[in-house]
């Protein structure tokens, strides 16, 4: 098969998240094997899969040479392990975000755990569909798992508003899209967070946002949330600190914010819970997500496309947009 591999340095040192390798080292491998599902996974013939901005800075590039990249796929079931009662069978449109040690998406084939899959919306495209694990999980574990959030009606139906608000912060990134379409169809009054309302304000409210503002407008509203979800981290997490309710939560999914959930609570927000976290691959989660993409209560964006040989261009394009809206897909036919 062909698969997008990271060739290692042949210049200068290893890499590694600290010095992560260019663009350059995506380099397209034929006559790569096959590989076979093991009990409890299932072989994929992907036909799109997702590009990841700053993927190569990931510690789960390098954990071994030579290593695939993509964690994000649509495709079609080529094989199951002989001993597996599985819940798929070969020709069933499949999607999912892979083993989050193993990756392995960039590539015709990959093997991925059943337990992290589900059947592709039948409303979507291979492409749009592989837009949608990695960010549309994070925001659904962001609200309904740990902000204790009510999970949507699925049948299509928005849910009445049952009077509560949610502060999102960075809603017009790629998880902040998922965020405000998913609290919308849970009936929250969402406030949806941008660095700018003039080139992001009438798309958020497209989406369900009941109102969209600014960073710097927060402060004007004068109000406070029982649940904030935060995407970019630094200073728009840092002030969330004032519009919380003491007793309500803060949950970022920034990076860069790792140690947020450590730092000392200011006083009189003692009570806040303050979580940092990455995701979890979850096949029944995937599949909630996926009637709510079918009853037409999520959009999926797609940026741009570029087929498998292109991926190094691909990788620059998605690291280097300046506006996250939609992803960068690889496609395989």
């Amino acid at each position: 098969m062909q698969a997008i591999r990271i060739h290692p340095s042949k210049t200068s040192a290893a890499f590694s998240p600290s010095n992560p390798a260019p663009s350059s080292a995506l380099v397209l491998d034929s006559d790569i094997a096959i590989p076979s599902p093991r009990p409890g996974h299932i072989l994929v013939r992907v036909h799109a899969a997702t590009v990841t901005r700053d993927e190569l800075s990931w510690p789960e590039s390098y954990t071994e040479e030579f290593h695939i990249p993509g964690y994000d796929f649509a495709g079609v079931v080529a094989d199951v392990h002989e001993t597996d009662a599985s819940a798929f069978q070969p020709g069933d449109e499949v999607f999912a975000f892979s083993d989050i040690e193993k990756g392995s998406a960039w590539a015709e084939y990959t093997t991925v755990a059943v337990k992290n899959v589900a059947l592709k919306p039948k409303t979507l495209s291979f492409e749009e569909a592989a837009t949608v694990p990695m960010c549309a999980l994070t925001a659904w574990q962001a609200l309904f798992v740990h902000s204790g959030l009510q999970e949507p009606d699925l049948t299509g139906n928005i849910s009445p508003p049952n009077g509560r608000s949610v502060l999102i912060t960075g809603a017009s990134g790629a998880v902040g899209c998922y965020l405000v379409q998913l609290a919308a169809a849970a009936g929250l009054h969402v406030v949806a967070a941008s660095s700018s309302n003039e080139r992001n304000g009438d798309f958020l409210r497209s989406l369900g946002a009941s109102e969209a503002v600014e960073y710097d407008e927060i402060i004007r509203i004068g109000r406070t949330f029982e649940t904030i979800v935060d995407t970019v981290g630094g200073d728009p997490l840092s002030k969330s600190w004032a519009f919380v309710t003491d007793g309500g939560s803060i949950v970022t999914v920034d990076s860069s914010s790792f140690d947020f959930s450590n730092a000392a609570a200011p006083s009189g927000k003692e009570h806040v819970k303050k979580l940092f976290f990455i995701l979890k691959p979850s096949g029944e989660q995937l599949r909630m997500v996926s009637k709510a993409l079918d009853a037409g209560l999520l959009r999926t964006f797609v940026a741009h496309t570029f087929p498998l040989p292109e991926a190094k261009a691909a990788y620059e394009k998605a690291s280097g947009r300046l506006d996250r809206r939609g992803k960068v897909v690889l496609t395989i036919p």
